[in-house]
């Protein structure tokens, strides 16, 4: 078996290696742990419990397996039970009742009980399982027409012939705004990030390339730099003259710089993480920047540069 890497302890395994800017990191093999107790060396985790009692945490490289009596068992897992069920239930009905007051809205029901009633059927509806969904979609369509009926005999009984012009009906196709919530585009719309003060934009980016690598998972790196043009020659490359895996997602960002120029921004890199399905990096990143105030994000359209602080 090959010695552990320099720095490495024997009853360890190296979680990430030294860098330009960190230390070589380690961890506890598989089945040992390190706690207070015990903070210079790996204790080999307990295989069971003592008679008596149930085992309810495994063990992980911070503690070892944890152990209550049986009947101290058995309870938590009834309050754990309890609580799930207590949470889910608050929710669906938090869910029913704010579904219940945007149809109204949009349909314009007010306090109608009729179209309540309707209302409190299409939101029965969402709870009955699987498909629910496509359920709800199709209730919206079957009943735009009598939403639509209804509510125009209410305005005609409310004015007379004379002011009937300009009468508007909501057409069921109005109806499915509840399918596609407004407040989700209002907030695609902020997604371009600018330097702030007016800085060069591919040497502010530059400055977080050393982070990147600690947010971008490790098995992504070359499929992101694929998606920003560099060849696969290009990589290989990189990474045979790169001391460190750690610092091989840093040199390939800085070959993609060197390559694309001043077309290399910021945002085609958080582009390129979203077509990979690293959407959880790309926030992350975006939360990041934007937080260290050297980006701030453009509004669409407005060509306004707008501050989420």
């Amino acid at each position: 078996m090959a010695p552990p890497p320099a720095g490495v302890k024997l009853d360890e395994e190296e979680r990430s290696a030294c860098t330009r800017t960190r230390n070589t990191a380690c961890q506890c093999k598989p089945g040992t742990f390190r706690n207070d107790d015990s903070a210079e060396m790996c204790r080999k985790c307990s295989t069971e419990c003592p008679r008596g009692k149930v085992k309810v945490k495994d063990c992980t490289r911070w503690s070892d397996i944890e152990c209550v009596h049986n009947e101290s068992g058995n309870g938590h897992n009834v309050w754990t039970i309890l609580i799930v069920t207590v949470v889910i239930l608050v929710a669906l009905l938090l869910l029913v009742a704010v579904l219940m007051f945007c149809w109204c809205i949009g349909s314009g029901c007010g306090g109608n009980p009729k179209c309540m009633h309707r209302v409190f059927l299409w939101c029965l509806g969402l709870l009955r399982g699987p498909g629910a969904e496509d359920n709800a979609h199709n209730m919206i369509l079957n009943h735009g027409d009598s939403l639509s009926t209804f509510i125009s005999e209410q305005q005609m009984e409310s004015q007379e012939p004379a002011d009937l012009t300009g009468v508007t009906v909501q057409s069921p196709g109005e109806a499915q705004c509840l399918l596609g919530p407004a407040e989700p585009e209002r907030s695609q719309r902020r997604r371009r990030l600018v330097p702030a003060n007016g800085a060069d934009p591919t040497e502010t980016m530059m400055l977080f390339f050393d982070n990147f690598a600690d947010i971008v998972p490790f098995n992504s790196w070359d499929q992101l730099m694929r998606q920003l043009d560099l060849t696969n020659n290009e990589i290989h490359m990189v990474r045979a003259d790169t001391a460190g895996p750690g610092d091989a997602l840093y040199a390939m960002l800085m070959k993609w710089v060197n390559k694309t120029g001043q077309d290399a921004s910021i945002n085609t890199l958080l582009d390129a993480l979203e077509r990979i399905g690293e959407r959880h990096a790309k926030e992350r990143i975006q939360d990041l920047l934007v937080d260290s105030g050297k980006f701030i994000y453009l509004e669409d359209g407005t060509g306004s540069a707008v501050s989420l602080e």
